[in-house]
């Protein structure tokens, strides 16, 4: 009797302490919420912009009114272009009867209520098995994640970027016998063409109706295009699509193509540059993604297939690194020594960190200017989209100016070194035996 008691509160005891830390983990993501939302309201005019939810909105309206003029419109107070496809204006469309603020608001909490949902997915793909413990981390990693620079730049300009994300994620999560595999992907890469570099993904790591299954979704999104919008979608996809990034060669378009336009300062080689930078490392970049899901790092291969993504686009600004929050939890929870969980997950941080920084008119570093948040990058002098300070970079300005590439770059090689030196090539993904394991010893103990 006395040995029943002490099991039934030992087993009690397990299950208080999951759900104090998961008490404990949301509410820490609640107080980094709550900062953040101090913060907007201390500086609406650096922190509460959102000039692209205006875009969304106003493009949505544009549909409903003027759709064969949806591409030549300057939309928002920013007056910017609309560059998302003919389907994602659709989907803006229904909801562009909201008045802005709602628009603003709605973005906002979704864009932050997704975080721990993206981290607790990808915990799952890094092998950590369901359960109160598993969502006191992601609330935890969530917390650190809303302070990351482009998780914040997309609140900054009201961006879809974590929405895209979740889908990718979300995707790769279902388990490969869900016949629905691969539509998350579809409709992401039908929003915004970058997240189709996952279709030859999950085809290549054998997962070939998950592939075919997106890449039919995304047909779908392309028919639908043309049907509803036709002009708007000839001029998008023969227009719009081959000038794409050809003059984007500002601070914040940290792609290949961003890099070598301000390398070249925007020559008459340039296009020719990237298209051969982006056929090498695409290739590379995609089989090392292609590689870690085989050995079983299928959190791994997520990572490196979307920071390939990102540096093969013509645009990548700043704000589409959102990748970096995957990248957080597998650092946290990728090496099996806890010295290097801490020192990854420090790096991860230290470099894509929203720190608070005394930063001039023209970029920067300004004793003088008022000390905020604002990131590592805009350390090296620039004027936005408005000049082209990026042209005069020299020495370390060149290195800090173009570091987010830099970093991705030296994370693929070093993953694809990592993968080609690894003296266990086979075994089981991470996930199945890890659940393997939790499974006998729940068996054990009865």
């Amino acid at each position: 009797m006395t040995r029943l008691v002490s099991d039934a509160g030992d087993r009690a005891v397990t299950r208080i302490r999951p759900a104090a830390w998961l008490m404990a983990a949301v509410a820490l993501f609640l107080l980094a919420v709550a900062g953040y939302a101090l913060l907007v309201h201390a500086y609406p005019q650096y922190y509460w912009r959102q000039i692209d939810t205006a875009v969304y909105r106003d493009g949505g309206v544009a549909v409903r009114h003027q759709p064969a003029m949806l591409y030549a419109l300057r939309l928002g107070p920013a007056k910017l272009p609309f560059i998302y496809t003919p389907f994602a204006a659709l989907l803006m469309a229904a909801g562009s009867g909201a008045s802005f603020a709602a628009w603003q608001a709605g973005l906002a909490v979704l864009t932050i209520g997704l975080l721990p949902m993206v981290t607790y997915l990808c915990l799952g793909l890094a092998g950590r098995p369901a359960g109160l413990a598993r969502a006191a981390a992601s609330f935890v990693i969530a917390a650190v994640g809303l302070w990351l620079e482009p998780v914040a730049m997309t609140l900054f300009f009201g961006q879809i970027n974590l929405v895209l994300l979740a889908l990718v994620v979300g995707d790769l999560a279902l388990p490969n016998r869900f016949k629905g595999k691969g539509i998350g992907i579809g409709l992401a890469a039908g929003i915004k063409l970058t997240p189709l570099i996952f279709i030859p993904y999950l085809l290549c790591t054998r997962r070939a109706r998950a592939a075919a299954v997106g890449a039919l979704t995304f047909a779908v999104t392309v028919g639908l295009g043309f049907a509803l919008l036709p002009h708007a979608s000839a001029v998008f996809w023969h227009e719009q699509f081959t000038e794409l990034g050809s003059r984007h060669f500002h601070l914040t378009n940290q792609s290949l193509n961003g890099v070598i336009l301000r390398l070249t300062h925007a020559g008459p080689g340039a296009h020719a540059y990237w298209q051969v930078a982006a056929v090498v490392v695409g290739t590379a970049g995609l089989a090392t993604a292609i590689l870690a899901s085989r050995r079983g790092h299928e959190l791994l291969g997520l990572v490196v297939c979307g920071a390939t993504g990102l540096l093969v686009s013509p645009i990548s600004w700043s704000h589409h690194y959102v990748f970096v929050v995957p990248a957080l939890v597998l650092a946290a929870y990728g090496p099996q020594r806890l010295g290097y969980r801490i020192l990854s997950a420090a790096l991860v941080v230290g470099l894509f960190g929203w720190w608070p920084l005394p930063i001039g008119s023209q970029g920067g570093y300004d004793p003088t200017a008022r000390l905020l948040p604002r990131g590592l990058l805009l350390l090296s002098p620039n004027e936005g989209n408005n000049g082209t300070l990026e042209f005069t970079w020299r020495g370390l300005e060149l290195i800090a100016g173009n570091y987010y590439v830099l970093t991705l770059l030296a994370f693929i090689s070093a993953t694809a070194c990592a993968l080609a030196l690894s003296k266990n090539p086979g075994g089981a993904g991470e996930a199945r035996t890890h659940d393997r394991q939790i499974t006998s010893l729940r068996q054990r103990s009865g």
